[in-house]
């Protein structure tokens, strides 16, 4: 949670929330627009990058598994390939969305992740601003349905025990480095 809060927070100030869930500057010298900041935020790298080295509950086949497509070159290139997403902007509503669904690159990600083996699965993560302060003050952040590649023997109790936290700092980081802030994510 805290790593995208903390992205978020160096480049635009203020306090920030993010939240992630799994399915199988008020300052008038600060120069950066809300709009810029945050239309430019980029597609997050996929969750799944966290979970090698963060499952370690059972016999370790989830981490091993997982750790192994992390190898694969054809489902690297398709993750990369999420950062092309667009961001909805809506400044009446202070809201950026990433709906990956509707996104091209999804479809991509899927299949590589099939082909190399894995079991596609979804990430919904809500990242808020939380300090009310700064050209970001009190925006949110959500990515929808962000696909990401796991070992077929996870389970959504290895996500929510192992990976979950990892996920939500890690976006709070990357938010708070891209625009300021300071962010919460769920």
């Amino acid at each position: 949670e805290t790593g995208f809060q903390d992205a978020i927070k160096e480049h635009a100030g203020g306090t920030w929330s993010c939240t992630a869930t799994a399915s199988l500057s008020s300052d008038p010298s600060d120069d950066m627009s809300s709009d810029a900041a945050l239309s430019a935020i980029p597609a997050i790298p996929d969750p799944a990058a966290f979970m090698a080295g963060s499952i370690g509950e059972g016999d370790g086949t989830c981490g091993m598994e997982t750790g192994k497509l992390m190898w694969d070159a054809s489902l690297n290139a398709a993750m990369e390939g999420l950062e092309s997403c667009d961001s909805n902007v809506d400044e009446g509503s202070k809201t950026v969305m990433v709906d990956y669904p509707s996104c091209d690159a999804t479809a991509a990600t899927n299949t590589a992740c099939s082909s190399a083996g894995g079991m596609s699965y979804t990430v919904d993560v809500a990242c808020s601003e939380t300090s009310g302060i700064g050209a970001v003050a009190d925006w949110s952040v959500d990515y929808s349905k962000m696909p990401g590649c796991a070992g077929t023997s996870c389970t959504i109790s290895d996500f929510d025990t192992m990976l979950k936290q990892h996920v939500e700092t890690g976006f709070q980081d990357a938010i708070k480095e891209h625009a300021g802030g300071t962010w919460s994510c769920t």
